[in-house]
């Protein structure tokens, strides 16, 4: 398969692109959850802004081999096609995403946000359960540690690392949002 073939299998879903949260050994995605150079078109298909230099600009990007590898992939992701056994990431129904936003908010708040992640996006997503919420990057610079403003303001707030390394909050890295 040349590879001009390759990149028409991609259906422009932005599984990949989104970073997953662990909920009942699925992977599961949510909207706020995404690389922060991923676009969409008006006709609803993701892409990416940086494509040509994702490498360099998006270091935690995957190639569809790895991804598939690693589980990256949407569970229905032609790329993974003929692979037996393959469980990738997944996007609930409404109803039943609805039930687990409180987990899926708490499990954001314990372990932080990938640092590829847009993290007014994802202090937006926890703010709509009610709160603002500010951001730091963690001491390693591995993601975006969330916690509530004790400030009421009608912004999402997000502090230079500097500023807050005293008042950071050392979560477990461990478990990891995918």
């Amino acid at each position: 398969m040349d590879s001009a073939e390759h990149e028409a299998l991609c259906r422009r879903c932005g599984m990949s692109c989104h970073f997953a949260v662990p909920v009942n050994g699925l992977a599961v995605v949510i909207d706020a959850l995404r690389c922060k150079f991923l676009g969409r078109a008006e006709d609803g298909r993701y892409h990416c802004t940086v494509y040509e230099d994702r490498f360099n600009q998006a270091p935690w990007c995957h190639t569809a081999e790895s991804a598939l590898s690693e589980g990256f992939l949407a569970q229905d992701c032609p790329y993974a096609r003929g692979t037996a056994g393959y469980r990738g990431k997944v996007r609930l129904s409404a109803s039943l995403q609805k039930m687990v936003l409180p987990a899926i908010r708490a499990e954001l708040l314990r372990v932080g946000a990938p640092i590829g992640a847009d993290p007014k996006l994802v202090a937006h997503f926890l703010s709509e359960a009610g709160g603002t919420y500010r951001f730091v990057q963690s001491p390693d610079g591995s993601r975006y540690l969330f916690t509530q403003d004790s400030q009421a303001t009608d912004e999402v707030s997000g502090v230079d690392a500097a500023e807050e390394q005293d008042r950071a909050v050392v979560r477990s890295s461990s478990l990891r949002v995918l």
